[in-house]
């Protein structure tokens, strides 16, 4: 076990001096086989500009391509400014499609200069491609796949199979279609090496199988993979005619992406990835400073809110004390039902992520849970805070007055009332949000606390205005 630990940590200088005494050899590639591609693309990264250029021109394109899927954007857009755009071209050409669309996109300008360098073939399908939303399960379609017609042997299909397969990057399931080519079946590899030499594709396909239209929402489909357990979902156009796959890596992808932009819009940062190698001041701020302007505005209106309540706390000796005894208090109000707001605002969230079709009854049997549970919660909260008033009250006051209980009384039920509104509003906020076509994340953890805590202090003031003002006057 410790020689393949040992082994495995050297993988890297192992690399680096293959590919150092070999960079010219013709042989190189074959050299590098043993090793994974990730791998080998983390060595290249670390290489000087002159050795990355011979490097990707010993190669093959084929590998060049794979060794290309493996590094990050930025990477790729590097290694294509010391390499002649022409051979970009040429490896971006034999590139997945889905990853030469990524890149291209990634590359704006630069990847419109090299575009018009691929063939007309590729070009036209990456074209294709990139004309799918960011959000539609077509911008992560993929032709490296393998498909058959209905009506040969299965001796034939393996023929077929055994001279693609070296083509293309997946061959765990077979796609049948017609002579139209339309999606009519599938059938796994394995079954079709099982089956019987002389038996016919038709007899022993499937037909039954989810499939799904490039406008297809992407976090659709990957929730339709998970609760099917395929590894992989074919894509069809209008007509029923096979458009490409959608593969289990690309699943992860669109997982990996979807939670971390829930991630950064649930903490208020806006679009965008949270890197922190390649982040700089100016992006921290673009992406921070919109959603903190208008928590800013939300926020004046709790200024504004207690503006309003201000003439009458200032009025008298009396209505200071108790603008002073609120004081004390609402930090802890604001903060419990803020708090209580996120936990529902998540589980909501969490619903609509893994169930994309509302379901009415679940809905309101959710909103009528949550709704109990402010209840609840507020009860327990309230009453510990009745308590922390009226031991606090024995403990500094010589004599407990009727406005001191009625105080405690007041600030218990206001809690009361906040954790059952912000409990009920985080629940709901995000069911409008998906209503509206809104990504529910947006309804992050500051905005709906900021909408809390507008709630809770009117209601907070209000009923102090109300009860409170009259006998502290």
């Amino acid at each position: 076990m410790e020689e393949f630990l040992e082994k495995n940590y050297d993988f890297k200088n192992e690399i680096i001096s293959l590919i150092s005494e070999n960079i010219n050899s013709n042989n190189l590639e074959t050299l590098l086989e043993e090793y994974h591609l990730y791998d080998i693309s983390r060595v290249i990264i670390d290489f000087e500009d002159k050795e990355i250029v011979t490097f990707f021109n010993t190669v093959s394109l084929e590998f060049a391509a794979e060794i290309f899927e493996y590094l990050e954007q930025d990477e790729a857009k590097y290694f294509l400014k010391i390499i002649k755009e022409e051979t970009g071209a040429k490896i971006i050409t034999e590139m997945d499609l889905d990853d030469a669309v990524d890149l291209l996109k990634y590359l704006k300008k630069t990847g419109m200069r090299i575009l018009k360098r691929i063939n007309q073939e590729k070009r036209k399908e990456i074209l294709k491609l990139m004309l799918y939303e960011e959000d539609e399960i077509g911008a992560y379609l993929t032709d490296s796949f393998l498909s058959i017609k209905s009506d040969i042997s299965v001796k034939e299909a393996m023929k077929q199979i055994t001279s693609l397969a070296h083509d293309v990057d997946y061959i765990s399931i077979i796609y049948v279609v017609d002579e139209h080519e339309l999606l009519i079946g599938y059938i796994k590899l394995k079954d079709l090496i099982v089956a019987r030499a002389n038996e016919m594709i038709f007899e022993i396909m499937k037909e039954r199988f989810p499939r799904v239209y490039p406008t297809d929402d992407k976090e659709y489909v990957a929730s339709l993979m998970q609760q099917t357990s395929e590894s992989s979902i074919p894509i069809i156009n209008e007509d029923g005619r096979l458009e490409g796959i959608i593969t289990h890596d690309d699943l992860i992808d669109i997982i990996s992406l979807a939670q971390e932009e829930d991630y950064t819009r649930f903490a208020g940062l806006g679009e965008g990835e949270i890197r922190l190698d390649t982040s700089t001041l100016r992006k921290s701020i673009s992406a921070r400073l919109p959603w903190l302007s208008i928590l800013l505005l939300l926020s004046m209106v709790t200024s504004i809110i207690l503006s309003f309540f201000e003439g009458s706390l200032s009025g008298s000796d009396g209505a200071r004390l108790l603008a002073t005894r609120l004081a004390i208090y609402l930090p802890l109000i604001l903060d419990m039902s803020g708090n209580t707001g996120t936990q529902s605002l998540a589980v909501m969230i969490r619903y609509l992520t893994k169930n994309p079709e509302v379901d009415s009854a679940k809905i309101k049997k959710h909103i009528y849970r949550e709704f109990r549970t402010g209840l609840l919660q507020g009860l327990f909260i309230g009453t510990s805070i009745f308590l922390m008033i009226t031991i606090t009250n024995q403990l500094s006051l010589d004599l407990i007055t009727r406005k001191d209980n009625l105080y405690a009384i007041v600030t218990a039920f206001s809690i009361l009332v906040a954790l059952i509104v912000s409990t009920t509003l985080g629940a709901f906020v995000p069911l409008v949000m998906n209503k509206l076509k809104i990504d529910p994340a947006v309804a992050s953890g500051p905005f709906i606390t900021t909408i809390s805590d507008i709630i809770t202090l009117s209601i907070y003031y209000t009923i102090a205005m109300l009860l409170l003002l009259p006998l502290f006057q």
